[in-house]
């Protein structure tokens, strides 16, 4: 059985979060020249592993979450062995910086091609990404040039621009892993964002 508007983020959070963390430590294959989506698909392989065989709970991962909407796809997405594949965690994946360039960012707020929003955060506070049911979403960058110093400044002070009443990145007690709290665009609420930072210089 399956109730759309239970928070099904909450109770298997610390599950999900030993999962990322894990599959980060273990991410050999993982290479800065290599792109984005093939990195993404390797960090997924490692997750889905970990998350059939280790836990407890048995928590699958696949990548490219396709919406019926049509209007968005998380780069991941975290689901139960359940009837219904109950989807419990999203996450997206962002290079720092944007594809061919040397600066940009794309993790806060962007443009496509098509002029339509492509900027992590913005996504899921616009409901592009993730499920208005799920406060817990996550977001992953690859670490291509600068420190994660640098890109955190860079990161935090454009959330502090942009989306003034959200929260920047606070470090946690884990090394590069960050979380924030944020305001939905499209409806009334919150949710909270766990972000690891992979450094591939």
């Amino acid at each position: 059985m399956h109730f759309d508007h239970i928070d099904y983020s909450n109770k298997y959070i610390q599950e999900v979060l030993y999962i990322i963390r894990l599959g980060i430590q273990k991410r050999n294959k993982l290479c800065r020249n290599k792109r984005e989506v093939l990195n993404t698909q390797s960090l997924v392989d490692t997750f889905n592993m970990i998350g059939v065989t280790m836990c407890e709970i048995l928590i699958g991962v696949q990548k490219e979450h396709e919406r019926e909407d049509s209007k968005g796809k998380e780069d991941i997405y975290f689901y139960l062995n359940d009837d219904s594949y109950t989807r419990i965690f999203f996450a997206e994946a962002k290079r720092l910086p944007k594809y061919k360039t040397e600066s940009e960012e794309e993790y806060v707020v962007g443009k496509s091609s098509t002029n339509n929003p492509s900027g992590g955060i913005e996504r899921y506070k616009l409901g592009i990404h993730g499920n208005k049911n799920l406060r817990n979403n996550g977001m992953l960058a690859y670490i291509e040039n600068k420190s994660v110093k640098e890109w955190l400044q860079i990161v935090n002070n454009k959330i502090t621009k942009e989306f003034p009443q959200d929260s920047p990145l606070i470090l946690t007690d884990n090394t590069n892993e960050y979380i924030s709290v944020h305001t939905y665009v499209s409806h009334e609420g919150f949710f909270t964002m766990y972000h690891f930072w992979i450094d591939l210089n």
